[in-house]
């Protein structure tokens, strides 16, 4: 169990270090909507990684990450809540 949550945590280190490198911008629950929406699936993922671990002060599980930008790419759709910030919506 433990080696697993030591790769997850890797895994999700170094998809917060290739995002870094793509040109997305990475602001993690400040993130409005609307760039949050118009990142590529990495970038998000790296994106609610990093909200996720402003909040909780640890790395969230690939899962929890995974759950979390699902969530918010709906949250995110309706017009009005382009300007939000994703950690208001989550």
């Amino acid at each position: 169990m433990k080696q697993r949550s030591v790769a997850v945590a890797a895994a999700a280190s170094a998809l917060i270090l290739i995002s870094g490198c793509s040109g997305a911008s990475n602001n993690g629950g400040d993130t409005t909507c609307k760039d949050f929406l118009a990142m590529r699936v990495d970038d998000r993922d790296a994106t609610v990684a990093k909200m996720l671990k402003e909040r909780e002060a640890r790395n969230a599980s690939t899962a929890d990450v995974e759950d979390k930008r699902t969530m918010l790419v709906g949250l995110c759709q309706p017009s009005d809540k382009q300007g939000s910030k994703i950690s208001d919506l989550a």
